[in-house]
């Protein structure tokens, strides 16, 4: 990982390596290269999150983004993001991805339909891994940072405060991160933790006045879930009230005249499963 990134020779780089209190020989690791780092720590931190806005404090570039040990950079991916960014217009640069895993390399996936509807219900033809993605930290400020609170989907959430402020990407058919898959990775072995994450982001966002653009999609999105939740308690309930009270909420999602919202959907399933 951190040779991918020395060698890319890229000529204005800040490499900074935030590492939670290792004991594993990561630190001897870190000083064999210290020389070419502007910054590094290794100490307890409060979770990914904590650590990565820990390095954001050290940054001067305009352009940012953060690489776990897993992964590592495609060859000239810097020159290819930097290239992208010369329109001062451009907020965020989506290049190809190329998973691997136990040795075998995927063909290069395109980031494609980015933006907080696509992120937050994940829509056909919506494509994002955080490392392919690269962001202007100013911007990344101004929307807040990463939830420290939050340690599985942080960036998710991130980046669709982001791109609801800032959403023109520049899409690039550039290789810029092998990306690895194992089965000890949260991606793999924590779903459940991660859509947990994204209920209290999701009643974050829709408390926050800030991002008032995006309240009426996380309506949307609570009334879906609690939709689906009351959609598996028929599914283990032979309760007639259950099923008519579904079929007059179902005629009602298809009459424009009625708007259902999350509490409305929240009472009803309290009645209903009292």
């Amino acid at each position: 990982t951190i040779q991918s990134v020395l060698n890319q020779n890229y000529p204005n780089l800040e490499y900074i390596i935030i590492d939670g209190g290792s004991t594993d020989g990561t630190v001897e690791l870190i000083k064999k290269y210290e020389k070419h780092l502007k910054y590094w720590v290794s100490e307890p931190d409060k979770g990914q999150a904590n650590a990565i806005n820990k390095g954001l404090k050290h940054c001067t570039g305009e352009i940012f983004n953060w690489l776990n040990s897993d992964d590592y950079l495609a060859p000239e991916a810097l020159h290819a993001i930097g290239k992208a960014f010369t329109d001062p217009k451009v907020a965020a640069v989506a290049g190809q991805t190329i998973y691997f895993e136990d040795g075998n390399f995927k063909a290069p996936e395109q980031l494609a339909g980015l933006n907080p509807r696509g992120l937050m219900f994940w829509e056909e033809g919506t494509v994002f891994v955080q490392p392919g993605l690269w962001l202007k930290k100013s911007s990344i400020e101004n929307v807040g940072g990463l939830d420290i609170n939050l340690h599985f989907s942080f960036d998710t959430d991130m980046i669709i405060r982001y791109l609801s402020v800032y959403p023109n990407v520049n899409y690039i058919s550039d290789d810029l991160v092998y990306f690895r898959l194992h089965d000890e990775s949260k991606t793999v072995s924590q779903p459940a933790k991660f859509f947990d994450n994204k209920i209290t982001y999701i009643n974050r966002i829709l408390n926050d006045p800030k991002f008032l653009s995006l309240h009426e999609l996380c309506h949307e999105w609570l009334v879906k879930h609690e939709w689906s939740k009351l959609l598996k308690f028929q599914m283990h309930s032979e309760n007639a009230k259950i099923t008519r009270a579904l079929a007059i909420l179902a005629g009602l999602k298809k009459d424009s005249k009625y708007k259902l919202n999350r509490k409305t959907m929240g009472a009803l399933k309290s009645v209903l499963t009292s």
